[in-house]
């Protein structure tokens, strides 16, 4: 069985500076802009539903033009809604092709497409077709994976951690639970870690820093398992054998969707 090594989505071309964002339809208080911020409390909503509905980037200047190689799209009302998807781009604006064949979302959970790498653009497109209800989409975004390696250390990729108030009697009784939330946890290790990939980590770190971002440990037999987290605020990864190689250890934690 071919396993696929652990890959990081935070590049996004939505949320590069300058990006011009619009959308075809939008209500006053769920901006298309909110898509890129990586938050799952805010949105782009749809006003209506229109068939089809855009949302659009432009990068603006030749200097910003930018390839993509993934889409995400999560915290959204696609799949029950029967809408289907497909990203577009344009070197000219007018001109627009499919990055990928478009599909019908199966279901309201997290969206992961990965396809073959596109020409640097400037212009482009989520299109969005057969929605029954006005879309929308708390975070979405395109660009280039960060493909890492496999852990060399074991790790769990469904340990979670319950947030909930537990209510107990005098006589040690479960009188009432409430749950708040669910908590993932990842402890991903790389040893003897080579430059290269201690480089994607460290370009990871300073880019995304602390903000969340998307993570899928084995997207080939486990294609569902993509998961929003965000990293620990410590960021140390100390240097091995002489110097040579690295020691890189990230913890990972995110609420599950």
């Amino acid at each position: 069985m071919a396993w696929n090594k652990i890959k990081f989505f935070y590049d996004s071309i939505p949320a590069v500076s300058g990006a011009v964002l619009g959308a075809t339809t939008q209500r006053a208080d769920a901006q298309v802009e909110n898509i890129s911020n990586m938050m799952e409390v805010n949105m782009w909503a749809a006003s209506e539903a229109i068939d089809p509905s855009y949302i659009t980037v432009d990068l603006g200047g030749v200097n910003t033009h930018k390839a993509a190689d993934y889409l995400v799209v999560y915290g959204h009302n696609l799949g029950s809604a029967g809408a289907a998807v497909v990203l577009q781009y344009s070197l000219d604006g007018s001109a627009f092709i499919d990055a990928f064949t478009g599909l019908t979302l199966p279901s309201d959970a997290v969206f992961l497409m990965e396809f073959t790498q596109t020409p640097e653009a400037r212009y482009w497109r989520l299109k969005i077709t057969g929605c029954s209800v006005p879309p929308y989409i708390s975070i979405c975004l395109w660009g280039m994976n960060t493909e890492l390696d496999y852990a060399s250390a074991s790790f769990d990729p469904y340990a979670q951690e319950v947030s909930a108030s537990v209510n107990m009697s005098y006589g040690g009784y479960v009188t009432g639970v409430h749950t708040q939330y669910v908590e993932r946890a990842l402890a991903l290790r790389f040893e003897d870690a080579d430059t290269v990939l201690y480089n994607k980590v460290k370009t990871w770190w300073e880019t995304s820093g602390l903000k969340n971002f998307f993570v899928a440990w084995e997207n080939t037999n486990n294609p569902d398992d993509v998961f929003l987290v965000r990293p620990d605020t410590k960021f140390s990864n100390p240097l091995t054998n002489g110097g040579l190689y690295r020691s890189i250890t990230l913890n990972l934690k995110g609420r599950k969707e």
